[in-house]
């Protein structure tokens, strides 16, 4: 009578769990919303550790379309009394680039919706703005980093949102610049994003950028990011796991409580 109480407990608590719909979460798509920092900080913090890495793009009918800009930066001790400090990281730097030229199957300027690439570490979140909380991305608008001078001369658009989309072992980054949610238009012809930074504590290689347009791409260009590092943070799991998990507990839980009952009869 004891183990067929039991049985019966935890077997409602199983088919509970299995009615529930799948409890294996889904990857988390998560937005990283970036600071505006000064070149002057930056610059006060990171030292470039590499050249800059420039690179060729090219769609269908537009053979010269841009270029992708990447360096990579060694973090330091900030300036005395900042109470700042980037030591044990590197800055990744990215700048998007469109030439002034045009899709020649339609006779229109060109441009670029996003780009998106491996980024095989988590991103490191800091604060070296003060902006109350920490941050995963920096914007840099105003000033030159480095050897990054795309932006010297030409319009500066941020992304509209970057993403980061990690896996068990892998993770990757989209800069988004088209975007109908915040009515923002893509990157135009003989415009450039402002200079992008990502923190990592991974040390770097080079991958391909996907830039997507209307038309195929055709060329790809590369660009540092880390290594192979930690991937997090871990999702936390779904209702319906919480569901499933709760469900098999409380018939444990309602077979040990027949379980005294019987005991003490």
């Amino acid at each position: 009578m004891n183990n067929i109480t039991y049985a019966f407990a935890l077997g409602a608590g199983l088919v509970l769990s299995v009615a529930a719909p799948n409890a294996q979460a889904d990857p988390i798509v998560q937005t990283l919303t970036p600071s505006t920092m000064s070149a002057s900080q930056f610059n006060s913090l990171f030292t470039p550790s590499t050249a800059v890495l420039t690179s060729n793009y090219a769609f269908m009918n537009t053979p010269n379309a841009g270029v992708v800009e990447s360096q990579v930066f060694t973090g330091h001790e900030g300036p005395a009394g900042s109470g700042l400090s980037a030591a044990g990281l590197y800055a990744y730097a990215y700048q998007f680039g469109v030439n002034n030229t045009t899709d020649t199957s339609i006779n229109q300027p060109t441009s670029v919706n996003s780009a998106s690439t491996l980024f095989n570490a988590t991103p490191v979140a800091t604060n070296f703005t003060n902006a109350g909380s920490n941050t995963f991305a920096y914007a840099i608008t105003n000033g030159q980093v480095g050897g990054l001078d795309l932006a010297s001369s030409s319009t500066v658009q941020t992304p509209s949102s970057i993403a980061w989309l990690p896996s068990s072992s892998t993770g990757s980054l989209t800069f988004q610049f088209l975007n109908p949610a915040t009515n923002t238009g893509p990157l135009g012809a003989g415009d450039t994003s402002g200079t992008i930074v990502l923190l990592s504590t991974q040390p770097f290689t080079q991958h391909f950028v996907s830039v997507q347009n209307p038309e195929p791409q055709t060329v790809y260009p590369v660009a540092y990011s880390p290594t192979t590092g930690s991937i997090g943070p871990v999702p936390a799991p779904e209702p319906a796991t919480m569901l499933a998990w709760t469900s098999v507990i409380t018939g444990l839980a309602v077979g040990h409580r027949f379980r005294r009952k019987i005991r003490t009869a």
